[in-house]
């Protein structure tokens, strides 16, 4: 008898997932293997901050782009902190360098 659950992601996917996300920011960031650690983990921080913004439905679209904005400049100074600017400017998207002013409606 064999079962499939496609819903559930299996303990040895969430080890490799984390291995190769590590490698990857090891490659390209060209950094040892604590520090693509230390960068995987300030990212894996950020998408679930995003989730939980996202998730927070007593949030209208002003406070929700305001607290998106609060996660991305966190995220990006905790990246500041651990990378130079070309490793930054490897990692951290251009539309995420300059927090764009949250739209003010009449």
């Amino acid at each position: 008898m064999c079962l499939n659950s496609y819903g559930q992601v299996k303990p040895a996917q969430v080890q490799l997932q984390k291995l190769q996300q590590r490698n990857f920011y090891r490659k390209t960031l060209q950094v040892d293997s604590a520090k693509a650690e230390q960068v995987a983990q300030v990212q894996d921080n950020y998408k679930q901050a995003l989730k939980a913004i996202i998730a927070d439905t007593s949030l209208n679209e002003t406070a929700r782009r305001a607290r998106i904005e609060v996660a991305i400049a966190g995220k990006n100074q905790r990246l500041k902190q651990l990378l130079n600017p070309a490793q930054q400017a490897r990692i951290i998207p251009t539309t995420e360098l300059s927090p764009s002013p949250v739209e003010k409606k009449p």
